[in-house]
């Protein structure tokens, strides 16, 4: 199947995560020295006209702040499981474990209950709990919230309020026991908290943003089958100083024009 490229007005993308400021300052910057739109943006239709955004929040907004009318975008079914794989990112930190455990604590709304990884339970990924925070010494913190969807995603948004500086992101982790902890922090040497978030449906994502509620940076993460990279596209065929009929002429062109190779099996690459 030919992945579905489209040139869309930059508006008609509601945005379902935050842009990471610093992330953001340093897109900027490259965009300005490349001049081009490397990889697309990636998008779903949703039920209210437009489309939401999945993966690229910081390239959309990049573009938005450098005065950009359009956009490249590969537009894919959200309701395709085969193609769509939803998962969420851990948030790797280093904070004053003490100061911080008080400041979750101290949170309007948040009841924490707390483990010990080895006892015997899986304590990452809770689905009910708006984030699990495991240490590298082993203390673990649920932070729950009474109330539905809205109400967890709140208190989320608080708690990564605390430390949204000092962010890595990792890849989703299993930790049940004292090896897996050690494993890995021993990929983060310099940090000494990891935290967890439960993974969202589709239905989540777009239920959120019909109340205007849009994710922290770098909770979700949208895994695509059939993922279309390095496009190069020009940043100046997206510039409002471009008449419609220019922009649109130019991308069917591009289209045209373009040799894609589709690569079936898993592939590691160096940039």
């Amino acid at each position: 199947m030919e992945p579905d490229l489209r040139l869309v007005p930059i508006e008609s993308i509601d945005l379902q995560e935050e842009p990471d400021r610093a992330r953001l300052d340093a897109l900027i910057a490259a965009f300005k020295h490349s001049g081009i739109l490397k990889d697309p943006p990636v998008v779903a239709k949703v039920p209210n006209g437009k489309l939401m955004q999945l993966d690229g929040t910081t390239r959309i907004s990049a573009l938005k702040e450098l005065g950009a009318s359009h956009v490249v975008v590969q537009v894919v079914d959200y309701s395709d499981t085969s193609r769509v794989a939803i998962k969420s990112w851990v948030h790797v930190s280093k904070v004053a474990k003490s100061e911080f455990i008080g400041k979750i604590e101290a949170l309007k709304g948040a009841k924490t209950e707390g483990f010990r990884v080895g006892s015997g339970v899986t304590p990452t990924g809770s689905p009910l709990a708006a984030v699990t925070i495991i240490f590298r010494d082993g203390r673990g913190l649920r932070v729950c919230s009474e109330g539905g969807l809205s109400r967890r995603v709140a208190l989320m948004i608080k708690v990564v309020r605390l430390y949204e500086e000092l962010i890595t992101r990792g890849e989703q982790e299993t930790i049940g026991t004292r090896s897996d902890l050690e494993d890995f922090f021993a990929k983060y040497k310099d940090k000494n908290v990891a935290l967890f978030f439960p993974s969202f449906s589709s239905q989540d994502i777009y239920s959120l943003l019909k109340k205007g509620i849009t994710l922290p940076a770098g909770i979700t993460r949208h895994v695509i089958n059939g993922r279309v990279l390095r496009i190069n596209y020009p940043l100046e065929m997206l510039s409002p100083e471009k008449t419609g009929k220019e922009k649109l002429r130019y991308f069917e062109d591009f289209i045209k024009n373009i040799n894609l190779r589709f690569y079936e099996e898993s592939t590691f690459m160096v940039d």
